[in-house]
């Protein structure tokens, strides 16, 4: 009798174990999740970092600040308001596996690729990286 009781301990545990490592897995790649900082754009052909971007918006490069938030809950935030011509912050899901990170907004779907911290978002023409 005692090894049934003990059995039934055991399988509950490890049934414990399963249904914790399960509610982990939800959202996005923990490993992929923080801030990163806008550090490239590129667009018909021109390529401009953080500084020159900065200078071609009127602005200094310490009040341009680009951030990609990928949250541990499995949304994300790109806060871009410190381009004053265009409000283009938007928010979202994302999801991670390895080194591609997909962000979902309003149903469209934005695949990123990401390397050695340095997350590259290209849709449209336009390709952003951004390092955490």
């Amino acid at each position: 009798m005692k090894k049934s009781v003990w059995a039934k301990m055991l399988s509950l545990a490890l049934v414990f174990v399963c249904v914790i490592g399960l509610a982990a897995c939800g959202g996005g790649d923990s490993s992929a999740a923080g801030s990163y900082k806008l550090q490239t754009i590129e667009m018909s052909g021109m390529s401009m970092d953080l500084e020159q971007l900065a200078e071609a918006s009127g602005v200094s490069a310490d009040e341009m600040t680009i951030i990609l938030e990928l949250k541990e809950d499995g949304n994300f935030s790109l806060d871009m308001s410190a381009l004053e011509s265009a409000d283009m912050s938007m928010s979202g899901t994302w999801e991670g596996s390895g080194s591609s990170v997909k962000l979902t907004v309003e149903g469209e779907t934005i695949n990123c690729t990401l390397e050695d911290g340095v997350l590259t978002m290209a849709e449209e023409g336009v390709s952003m990286t951004f390092k955490k």
